[in-house]
């Protein structure tokens, strides 16, 4: 299968979002995932020479919806947007549930509903290619705080994403993984290949973590139980 993806740095100053552009050549596709920032995406779009056919958002918060009208109005785009958040999605076309997998142009993407970060929240996971944006729900290293929902969402949202294969590639739409850090990284197990990847991503490039290296650092992916993740 043909097709790529590529890290778009957005609101750098502050918020530190990442947007991504996956282009698909066997369906003649590209689409944009969570549009923060109208400038950076629109010229990443233009580097590459991509016109873009859906954007596809997370949570209905500014710093992942703020391109969306401008990239709507250039490119004539069709916005995905959580079905329990779409009133508050702006210029949101195509409403998204996990009981109903996306097809767009032949390509599968599945959606799964992970209230705790926003009531609405959804992730959207590529089947083929393992690849899973979490948006505000699972960041590297800790998670999206509980903005609208409670613990217990959050955790049974965290357990879906445990359930997925361990080869998944995790795309969070922050990069905050330094500010997560424990205060002895060098003395984990492991850990050094873990932060080639976030010095990778802090420079733009694209270096997923796993899930299965999620599992074994992010702390918050290691509770079994809601008590034990509440502590």
């Amino acid at each position: 299968m043909n097709i790529d993806i590529f890290p778009v740095l957005c609101n750098e100053k502050n918020m530190a979002n990442y947007a991504y552009i996956i282009h698909d050549l066997s369906h003649s596709l590209t689409l944009v995932i969570d549009a923060a920032e109208a400038a950076p995406v629109a010229s990443a779009l233009e580097t590459l020479r991509l016109k873009p056919d859906y954007i596809l958002t997370t949570h209905h918060h500014f710093d992942h919806v703020g391109g969306n009208l401008y990239l709507k109005d250039k490119y004539g785009v069709q916005i995905i947007a959580p079905k329990n958040e779409f009133a508050d999605v702006p210029g949101a076309d195509i409403a998204a549930d996990e009981t109903s997998p996306l097809n767009l142009k032949g390509l599968d993407i599945n959606i799964l509903n992970a209230p705790g970060h926003t009531l609405g929240h959804i992730l959207y996971y590529f089947p083929k290619s393992q690849w899973l944006f979490t948006g505000d729900t699972l960041f590297n290293l800790c998670i999206g705080g509980l903005f609208e929902g409670t613990p217990a969402q959050m955790f049974s949202s965290l357990q879906k994403i445990k359930a997925l294969p361990d080869d998944t590639k995790i795309f969070p739409g922050h990069e905050y993984t330094r500010s997560c850090l424990p205060n002895t990284p060098e003395k984990i197990p492991g850990f050094a290949g873990y932060l080639q990847k976030m010095e990778q991503r802090e420079q733009g490039k694209l270096a997923p973590a796993t899930l299965a290296e999620e599992k074994i650092f992010n702390p918050y992916l290691q509770a079994t139980t809601l008590s034990e993740f509440i502590k």
